[in-house]
């Protein structure tokens, strides 16, 4: 805000200077007010440095110096004039400091038509947009979406690569790497803001996850930002910071946090191209050590856009050479042990080569002019000069420089990795073909030979059954399933024979139907459903249970009520002599009805009550394949729900329940009917108490093992697989049996002789007791009087046998 309010004012000022500011008047290297350096017009250039501490950034300076020495000896640039340069410090890249550099340059001696620096976008920000009130046109290697603004900043040339062109290099790195999820931290300005927001939106046309974003405005509260980061997992984190300071404070901010180490990667902001690390003061990098402030920036990642020539031979600046003198310092200091010395010294070259090139574009203006007569009301002049700062191109010791609308053309993206105490090359990306290759020197180096993952990776994981459980049931319902059409074709094919016939046949048909039903409910229920949209997931739920349902009333109904017209033909018609009519068609209709209420029941489910497909996530599971790459399967079972599903439930289970009774109450009625051929009542026992008793294992189980879905599928699979083959065979095998084994006419007899109704077995015995006990007594009797007819006779020798 400072910054903001100081610009304010400094316009303010600036407005006020230029409407009473006099210019130097040009009158030629004649003129008193022109200096002159060994018989050649001086001209000005700014330059705006930072860092003066620093051994790497700091050198800037010097290098500019000596480039600008190298200017002013070589012929073919800048013949009779003589290029001085006017500069200061401006701290560790302030922007007020930049300010008060800038008025000085305006208001002291002659004025500077070029400007080299600053240094850093945020001190660019507010300076550039100044200094473009004077018609100065500046060079700088400051980068950043917000000085491309024309509007903002017209007379701005970066001579430095593009962020842009760094951040397809780290989106390409990235893709390379695998890493699908990424975090940004970076300082609360328009100038990281702005480069943040474009790299976001690369990284998310590749489908990178920003999994957070963090802007610092207080940097003593990093540890709030970095706990947020560790609490989302995340690994791969970007930052963005525009001073050492405060970079190496978030460093050993996350080494404390445990953000650094082997499962981490730190990518420092796009300026950080050399060992930035180690030039912290003991206070700037406290409470930690230096060895903690190195172990915590190593094999971190820093994307750099360094032209880098192959050799000096390449060296020519737009048809000019240097001097063998010029070389001997090219030599003593190539290779460069950081980027700063090329590109500052390229930069020097760029304005003077675009003070050179401008100077006849000048004669040609009305009136003409010449370098030393700039002023800053003169736009003719700053646009001429504009004009070439802007398009250049010629090779330096930092590779080819081509500069294009005011940007700096990149060819290569360079991916250093710091390791130690060294910054090493270790990939390029190449923009213009879009790949990435190896450095020839270095190799990357990751912990244990193994690229980083970017996080916990969770794999979702939908459980279904397995193919050893779904085969072994499906073979099971289809033998029962066979075994279900084996009997109604035998219902069907002897419906006329007696051993069929008085069973109700048709019943007996509607009792297969249901049992079909039933097996087919296994099969909808192991039906796999991982590829199955959410729609057919819940189609599938409802006919699972349609099935069921419907198959208990077919089965269970028919049985019943073929029992129903027994319990009416015998407690009426028998004991009451009165005519029952109850012909199939009406039992089929009570069959029906059982049924229609089902369906009722389920149309209102479907219409009323909304279903969803419901996810639940179980407990995740190390892929102990490679444990290293921290991928852990999360078991998902997918389930139908409804907000209302238990009241239709409930309805339906109601409804079985009363069937169920109603079949209970019919065995109970029918226990004494003498006949043998009609007495099902141990048979409906048997099914109604195998179907209780399936209930009373199969729900507790299902509770216990709700979680497995192999268990979930083969438990109430099997039950009713059992249960429906168990009450098939108990409604169908006596008849077959019979059908089988006794001829038509003994089954009428059989039937005619057994005509008894309400009389129990024990009853029965105790008749039968009663009667022996009746012919014991007149057995006894007969005895005695054989005795007495025979004692008068000497020569008997009859002896009575005593009945025991």
């Amino acid at each position: 805000m400072t910054h903001v309010f100081q610009l304010v004012a400094f316009t303010a000022a600036l407005g006020l200077s230029l409407a009473v500011f006099t210019p130097h008047e040009s009158a030629g290297c004649n003129n008193t007010h022109i200096a002159t350096f060994g018989g050649r017009c001086v001209i000005h250039m700014g330059g705006l440095f930072a860092f003066p501490g620093s051994p790497s950034i700091g050198m800037q300076q010097e290098v500019a110096q000596t480039a600008l020495d190298h200017v002013n000896s070589l012929d073919g640039i800048l013949d009779g004039y003589h290029l001085s340069m006017r500069w200061n410090w401006t701290g560790s890249a302030d922007p007020e400091e930049g300010l008060r550099i800038l008025y000085n340059l305006a208001y002291s001696r002659a004025p500077v038509p070029i400007i080299w620096g600053p240094l850093l976008p945020q001190e660019a920000i507010i300076v550039n947009k100044v200094a473009a009130r004077f018609n100065i046109v500046q060079i700088t290697l400051a980068s950043g979406p917000a000085l491309t603004d024309r509007s903002l900043y017209p007379y701005t040339v970066r001579a430095y690569p593009s962020d842009r062109s760094r951040s397809l290099g780290v989106a390409a790195f990235i893709r390379e790497m695998g890493w699908r999820r990424i975090a940004f931290i970076f300082e609360e300005n328009a100038a990281f803001q702005t480069h943040t927001k474009d790299l976001r939106q690369i990284l998310e046309a590749d489908e990178v996850e920003i999994v957070a974003s963090e802007g610092v405005k207080n940097i003593d509260l990093f540890q709030v930002h970095l706990q947020n980061l560790k609490r989302q997992d995340v690994r791969i984190i970007y930052t963005g910071f525009s001073n050492i300071p405060a970079m190496l404070k978030l460093f050993c901010q996350a080494y404390i946090a445990g953000l650094t180490g082997a499962k981490y990667v730190l990518i420092p902001p796009f300026w950080a191209n050399f060992e930035w690390w180690l030039l912290g003061t003991p206070s700037e990098i406290e409470p930690c050590t230096e060895e903690e402030i190195i172990s915590a920036v190593d094999l971190s990642l820093h994307f750099n856009v360094k032209h880098r020539s192959q050799g000096l031979p390449e060296l020519d600046f737009s048809g000019v050479k240097p001097l063998p003198e010029h070389y001997d310092y090219y030599n003593r200091i190539f290779p460069f042990s950081n980027n700063v010395v090329p590109v500052t010294h390229d930069g020097i070259m760029s304005v003077a080569l675009a003070l050179n090139s401008s100077i006849a574009d000048l004669q040609r203006l009305q009136p003409p002019r010449r370098l030393e007569d700039f002023s800053y009301t003169d736009t003719e002049m700053a646009r001429v000069i504009l004009n070439h700062a802007e398009n250049m191109e010629f090779s330096g010791l930092s590779g080819r420089v081509r500069i294009e609308d005011g940007q700096r053309i990149a060819q290569r993206v360079y991916i250093d990795q710091a390791q130690g105490t060294s910054l090493k090359n270790v990939m390029q990306y190449k923009i213009q073909e879009a790949v990435l290759i190896d450095s020839e020197t270095t190799r990357i180096k990751w912990p244990g030979g193994r690229i980083p993952v970017d996080g916990v990776t969770r794999r979702s994981l939908v459980l279904e059954v397995s193919s050893t459980a779904r085969a072994i049931l499906f073979s099971l319902a289809s033998l029962g399933a066979v075994l279900a059409l084996a009997f109604l074709f035998l219902n069907v094919r002897y419906k006329h024979r007696r051993a069929i016939k008085m069973s109700s046949p048709s019943l007996g048909n509607l009792t297969v139907v249901g049992c079909l039903l039933l097996y087919a409910s296994v099969f909808a229920t192991g039906w796999d459903k991982k590829d199955l949209s959410d729609t057919a997931i819940i189609v599938k739920c409802h006919l699972e249970r349609m099935l069921i349902s419907l198959g208990l009333s077919f089965a269970f109904g028919s049985i019943f009520m073929r029992t129903y017209r027994i319990h009416a033909i015998f407690s009426r018609a028998v004991k009451k002599f009165q005519r029952i009519d109850l012909p199939d068609w009406k039992l089929i209709c009570g069959v029906l009805t059982a049924v229609f209420v089902d369906c009722v029941i389920f149309a209102a489910w479907i219409t009323l009550d909304t279903a969803t497909v419901t996810k639940r996530d179980l407990e995740p599971q190390l892929d102990t394949t490679e444990p290293e790459k921290e991928i852990y399967d999360v078991p998902i079972i997918r389930y139908c729900s409804s907000e209302h599903a238990q009241y239709f439930t409930i309805a339906l289970y109601g409804l079985k329940g009363v069937l169920l009774t109603f079949g209970l109450f019919l065995a109970w009625e029918t226990r004494n009917i003498a006949v043998t051929r009609l007495n099902d009542s141990k048979y409906i026992a048997a099914s109604v108490y195998m179907v209780a008793l399936t209930i009373a294992l199969v729900v507790p189980t299902m509770t216990v093992l709700g979680d497995d879905v192999n268990m979930t599928f083969l438990v109430p699979g099997v039950a009713i697989v059992i249960v429906n083959t168990a009450v098939l065979c108990l409604n169908f095998i006596p008849k077959v049996y019979l059908l089988v084994s006794v001829e038509e006419k003994n089954i009428c007899l059989s039937m005619m002789n057994s005509t008894g109704y309400g009389e129990s077995s024990a009853s029965k015995e105790k008749d039968n007791i009663n009667e022996l006990e009746e012919l014991r007594e007149k057995l006894k009797q007969k005895e005695d009087e054989l005795f007495l007819l025979t004692k008068d006779t000497p020569s008997s020798t009859f002896h009575g046998t005593h009945v025991n």
